[in-house]
């Protein structure tokens, strides 16, 4: 996945390194303020033995909890005198003492169990007993040697080193930032001075935390980070757009509705906020205000063609075919190689009856995108309307090379033979024929399809995840399912395929299916239930008994896996490797003499 670059943030070092720069010696946070600057030069694992316990006369005084790491910080005074001078932007301190002190961080309590954030404190405690438990202090000095001979020595903030080394099953753990110094230090300077270059760190923090739930797209979790982003940033558009994607992408379309109408109200005229906001309005039919909507994002010329696409799709809709028309034309104008936009002028000819020029739409679309199977569909329509059966079935034998079991293609071949189509197409019938062949506009399961055959899955999510209130269609859930099972967010696939198993409950392939995901989930006695049930409904197939002994393999219930595999056998004795897996089966029971009769077999 790529990563993105948000051009309103510096690095988080240049940002609060600049925003704490300048400092007043009578200040009485001043103490905090050169024990900040040290923990940012020696980094993580020197700060947890140090503590910065008096300035004087440009002199350091530094505290070091023993001897045995004078040597690693004498190597660094040079390097730390020059970086605290260089934040503080005059020469402040000339010279370090350090001091040995068994008292360091002693002072510092524990949280109590009830406490479920992490301040920034509390990380540091853990990182020193970790430290002192599971490392000697020789092992800690070689690890930073080695640094030291690799790189330079990396300046990193204590919060975001930290997070660094929160366990894997806390990572979305927020840490509570209100009380640590770099906050507090730009809220003081926030009102001193314009806020401009000073970014409140817990925003980085949050944006950091979004970026790692992303990496395992937990759009949940991303959210919620983003969230707390645009509550600390919220001049910056980029994270109200995050927000709202990623709300998108879990499904949470009412939650992404009302953060998109809270973010309109700092953004009015922004095209990205306006585009997500008229897709949500369109998809509950609210078409005069989804098209204000789009008519924003039209006026700032971003996206143009989806814009009016999907402007086009709404006068569709309400029956206005010369506004659609107007619509869909500009969406060639805009991008004269968008098959999109000549699929949609072709609607529009179909249902005013205008065929030829419903014909050169639709070639047109297949010049662009020969797979198009529903631009080749209506072409093979018009071509039956217009008397020309050879030339339909010559569209009709591509489109079932393309889909050899479309029952549909198959179908109007056979009715090809005796069927006269309707002529007139001024008549009703032709009018019922052609809204029954057209079907809906459906634009976004169109921009859907085509993201999916990209591999762009994550656009994917944005078009499909719309269609919400069609949850009951078979295409929109099983897309879902497949999109989210590609992302590895295999408990959201479950959901969906759940979703799509009350519509068909006596589907063998979507048991089959959903129990794969479940074994893929750790959910192996679910897996050996689903497929139970596979076999109920089809008795005579010896793959699902084969599964069935995979299953029960995965749970360790090898004479169920033993049993399963000798009725695979008896429905299909034709199959080697069932032989083979039988064999491993009772050689691991220790019944070697049938083991080798079968692998032999």
């Amino acid at each position: 996945m790529s990563k993105k670059t948000y051009t309103g943030w510096e690095t988080i070092r240049s940002v609060l390194g600049k925003s704490v720069a300048q400092i007043d010696p009578n200040d009485s946070q001043s103490l905090a303020w050169y024990d900040f600057q040290w923990k940012l030069a020696v980094g993580n694992d020197l700060a947890s033995v140090t503590q910065v316990k008096k300035f004087s006369s440009k002199s350091l005084f530094v505290t070091v909890s023993d001897r045995v790491w004078f040597s690693a910080l004498d190597s660094l005074r040079e390097k730390i005198i020059n970086t605290i001078n260089q934040r503080a932007g005059s020469v402040l301190v000339n010279r370090i003492v350090l001091q040995e002190s068994s008292a360091v961080n002693h002072t510092i309590k524990k949280p109590t169990k009830e406490k479920k954030h992490y301040s920034l404190e509390q990380n540091k405690i853990q990182t020193l007993e970790a430290g002192v438990k599971d490392e000697s202090v020789k092992n800690i000095l070689d690890r930073i040697s080695r640094k030291l001979q690799v790189v330079s020595l990396v300046v990193i903030l204590v919060f975001i080193s930290n997070c660094t080394t929160i366990p894997r099953d806390q990572v979305f753990q927020n840490m509570d930032l209100s009380d640590s110094y770099a906050v507090k230090a730009v809220e003081k300077l926030s009102g001193e001075k314009s806020r401009e270059n000073i970014k409140d760190p817990r925003a980085y923090y949050h944006y950091l935390m979004a970026l790692r739930a992303l990496e395992s797209h937990q759009f949940e979790q991303a959210s919620e980070n983003f969230r707390n982003v645009v509550q600390f940033d919220p001049d910056d558009f980029k994270f109200s757009h995050q927000l709202a994607i990623n709300l998108i992408r879990a499904g949470k379309i009412e939650d992404a509705y009302q953060a998109l109408k809270k973010s309109l109200s700092r953004f009015p005229d922004n095209p990205e906020l306006n585009m997500m906001i008229g897709d949500i309005l369109a998809a509950r039919g609210e078409n005069e205000r989804a098209l204000s909507h789009y008519q924003t994002v039209i006026k700032a010329k971003s996206g143009l063609a989806r814009a009016y696409l999907l402007s086009g799709a709404i006068y569709e809709v309400q029956r206005q075919y010369d506004d659609a028309e107007g619509m869909y034309r500009k969406v060639v104008q805009v991008e004269s190689m968008n098959p999109l936009g000549y699929h949609y002028i072709a609607r529009i000819h179909i249902l005013k009856g205008k065929l030829e020029d419903a014909q050169k739409s639709l070639n047109r679309v297949l010049e662009l995108k020969p797979n198009f199977l529903q631009s080749r569909e209506w072409l093979a329509w018009l071509l039956e309307v217009q008397g020309k059966p050879d030339e339909a079935k010559k569209q009709y034998k591509i489109l079932l090379k393309l889909n050899p079991l479309s029952e549909k293609v198959h179908k109007r071949m056979t009715a090809m033979r005796g069927l006269i189509m309707p002529r007139d197409v001024g008549s009703g019938k032709y009018r019922a024929a052609a809204e029954e062949i057209l079907g809906a506009p459906d634009v976004h399961m169109k921009i859907g399809a085509i993201y999916y055959e990209q591999g762009i899955y994550l656009k994917v999510l944005d078009e499909f995840q719309l269609l919400q209130d069609r949850r009951e269609e078979n295409e929109i859930l099983m897309v879902l399912g497949r999109v989210y099972e590609i992302l590895g967010r295999v408990d959201k696939a479950i959901q969906e395929i759940n979703r799509l198993m009350k519509v068909e409950s006596r589907s063998v392939n979507l048991l089959i299916y959903l129990a794969r995901l479940h074994s893929m989930n750790k959910h192996p006695e679910k897996t050996v239930q689903l497929i139970e049930e596979a076999i109920k409904i089809d008795q005579n197939n010896s793959t699902l008994y084969h599964s069935l002994g995979i299953a029960y393999i995965a749970t360790d219930q090898l004479d169920k896996a033993i049993d399963a595999m000798q009725k695979a056998i008896a429905i299909d004795k034709d199959k080697d490797a069932y032989y083979f897996e039988l064999g491993a089966l009772l050689e691991r029971t220790g019944e070697f003499e049938r083991a080798v009769k079968n692998i032999k077999r």
